[in-house]
């Protein structure tokens, strides 16, 4: 299946919505799999296919014998660990899903940046562009890592998560008190991270479309007097489809889901003076920049955004604030696992020197 290697057995590892996507799209390519590994106990069998722990099933098989592909895609994992527990318990071959879509890039369903290893290729000027810009070492070998990661499949060339996503202790420390706009403000979780390590807020406003994780942010942010907005945040004041179904993962669709309301920063808060804007909107990121232009040419805020979403972001949201010819320097930190969370960091530059 793989560069001429023929295996007596397919393996999916992740019997979860990744794991399951993978084995419908091998199925369409007319490959079976034997069975999903996974470390979940209560699952015995996936749509008739057996769930084994993969210990478990080297004890029946000869582990030599199969191909595992990788069928996991979430921040919480870290992949590169069970990666090397396969490989020491001889497994014949792991195949990252890096690797798996570029064996097979035709059709496969919209996964955040997981594109044809082949896209970052062809965008290597635009990378090498946003390096130059990177304001330290880190940001740079860690573009790098992103990468060489997301071409090659190989979990071991990220580092280990950063902690204190969206105010970074390796960072030029945020002006305080803090007059905070939380875009993606889920159930108030980050300022409520902030504060306990002690940033001080003046003023803070929220936007957060899901009705039910609105209804859990707004008593969370109570005693801030915060300004809190059911809404989404975009390049224009219109009503959209919003799917929940993700939990944290919630986003905008052009049809379908639940109807919310969507605004531009530069409408909803006048005068607000914001000296830091944090965005993770699930792809929204580039429409919520535009329509928050007046705000960043007034006030030059400092910037957390978030540039994982969609493959382009990773350099198209860097070039995108260069556009506005404000004077920022730029930073790129990454908190989850498998490149997910990484937030490009905006910082005034006039504000450092001062």
């Amino acid at each position: 299946m793989f560069e001429g290697q023929r295996f007596e057995h397919v393996l999916v590892y992740g019997a979860r919505l990744a794991g399951q996507r993978v084995q419908a799209y091998l199925a369409e390519q007319g490959i079976g799999i034997s069975a999903f590994l996974d470390r979940d106990a209560s699952l015995e069998q996936v749509d008739g296919i057996p769930v084994a722990n993969a210990r478990d099933w080297t004890l029946g098989h000869n582990p030599a014998s199969a191909c595992v592909i990788i069928g996991l895609f979430n921040n919480y994992v870290d992949v590169g660990e069970v990666v090397s527990q396969l490989q020491a318990l001889g497994y014949g071959r792991v195949v990252s899903l890096v690797e798996f879509v570029r064996h097979f890039p035709e059709g496969q369903p919209f996964r955040y940046w997981l594109v044809d290893p082949r896209y970052y290729e062809a965008h290597a000027e635009r990378i090498a562009n946003l390096r130059e810009h990177l304001a330290d070492e880190t940001s740079r070998q860690l573009l790098d890592r992103i990468v060489e990661f997301r071409t090659s499949g190989d979990y071991s060339r990220l580092p280990s998560p950063s902690p204190r996503q969206y105010f970074p202790e390796d960072l030029p420390n945020w002006p305080q008190p803090l007059r905070f706009v939380d875009c993606g403000a889920y159930t108030g979780d980050t300022v409520q991270e902030m504060r306990s390590a002690g940033l001080v807020f003046e003023a803070v406003a929220s936007f957060e479309p899901n009705l039910e994780n609105y209804a859990v942010l707004v008593p969370n942010l109570s005693d801030l007097h915060a300004v809190n907005f059911p809404c989404g945040v975009s390049d224009g004041n219109r009503r959209i489809g919003f799917d929940g179904a993700l939990g944290a993962g919630g986003h905008l669709v052009e049809s379908g889901g639940e109807t919310v309301t969507c605004v531009r920063l530069d409408d909803a808060l006048p005068g607000f003076a914001p000296n830091l804007i944090k965005m993770d909107i699930e792809g929204e990121e580039p429409a919520a920049l535009e329509g928050a232009r007046n705000m960043l040419n007034q006030y030059r805020p400092n910037l957390a955004i978030s540039i994982y979403h969609r493959a382009e972001h990773l350099w198209s949201i860097f070039e995108q604030l260069q556009s506005y010819g404000l004077p920022y320097r730029y930073y790129l930190r990454c908190h989850a696992h498998s490149s997910f969370d990484t937030v490009l960091y905006a910082v005034n530059s006039l504000e450092v020197a001062q």
